[in-house]
């Protein structure tokens, strides 16, 4: 059953809807567990991160429950039901993840060669913020998205920086946010604080490829914090057979 190209939806739209009928049809017992991320990733001939966008955007919806450690389970249907309930309108995560690495890669690069004293002041006062909200086990999303945008502005470019405000922005969006709610944590703060740090020590020795790079790499690690299996047992994940770097093709 593969997606079909020609639909102008998005990739996880369309195997949310075809999971949706399966379900409204009865495919699935209710409390049933269904296939794997890699199993329906098969099945539909797309990428796994576009399944697991899917299943958010499920959940959201109330068709299924992801149960960290578990799987991804059938949901007694609600009494009176409406069909369309998919969320809309809302970037996909691993879409947005992708559009910030390409852009603000070259963001950080251009910014360690046009910054201020001043913004480099600025830098380090939001990533010691960071650092102090995550000790006290405080969300430090606002500092980050001052971060990023700081370095923005630093490139002279209004434009790169209306275009930064607007996808960190668009990270509040309700499949991206339901992601964060199962994988932003201490630990994956701290190991963002750190990708921060490096962006930071490279932007202030005006160093634009190493820059760069860390940005990319601070992208490509959110990507896969993101893909973290949320199935204890997931073979992939334990053997490293599966895919750990970041693959666009969806």
């Amino acid at each position: 059953m593969p997606i079909q190209s020609i639909d102008t939806r998005r990739v996880y739209q369309q195997i949310a809807d075809q999971l949706c009928q399966l379900i409204e049809a009865g495919e699935f017992a209710v409390d049933s567990r269904l296939p794997s991320e890699r199993d329906l990733a098969e099945k539909f001939k797309v990428s796994r991160p576009s399944v697991r966008e899917a299943l958010i955007a499920l959940e959201v919806a109330g068709l299924v429950q992801i149960r960290m450690g578990s799987g991804v389970y059938i949901c007694k249907p609600e009494q009176g039901r409406q069909k369309g309930r998919l969320p809309e309108k809302n970037f996909a995560p691993f879409e947005l993840i992708q559009a910030r690495l390409l852009i603000e890669a070259e963001i950080a690069g251009q910014a360690a060669l046009c910054r201020t004293d001043e913004q480099v002041q600025t830098l380090e006062q939001l990533l010691g913020q960071m650092i102090r909200q995550s000790e006290n086990n405080q969300s430090p999303l606002d500092a980050d998205r001052e971060f990023h945008a700081v370095l923005a502005r630093a490139t002279g470019n209004l434009v790169l920086a209306s275009i930064v405000e607007q996808m960190f922005d668009a990270r509040m969006g309700v499949l991206f946010s339901r992601l964060s709610n199962f994988f932003d944590t201490q630990s994956t703060w701290d190991q963002a604080i750190k990708e921060h740090r490096a962006i930071l020590r490279a932007v202030k020795a005006r160093d634009a490829d190493r820059a760069k790079l860390a940005m990319r790499h601070h992208m490509e690690r959110a990507y896969k914090r993101f893909s973290a299996s949320w199935v204890k047992s997931d073979p992939a994940l334990q053997t490293g057979t599966g895919k750990t770097r970041a693959n666009f093709s969806q």
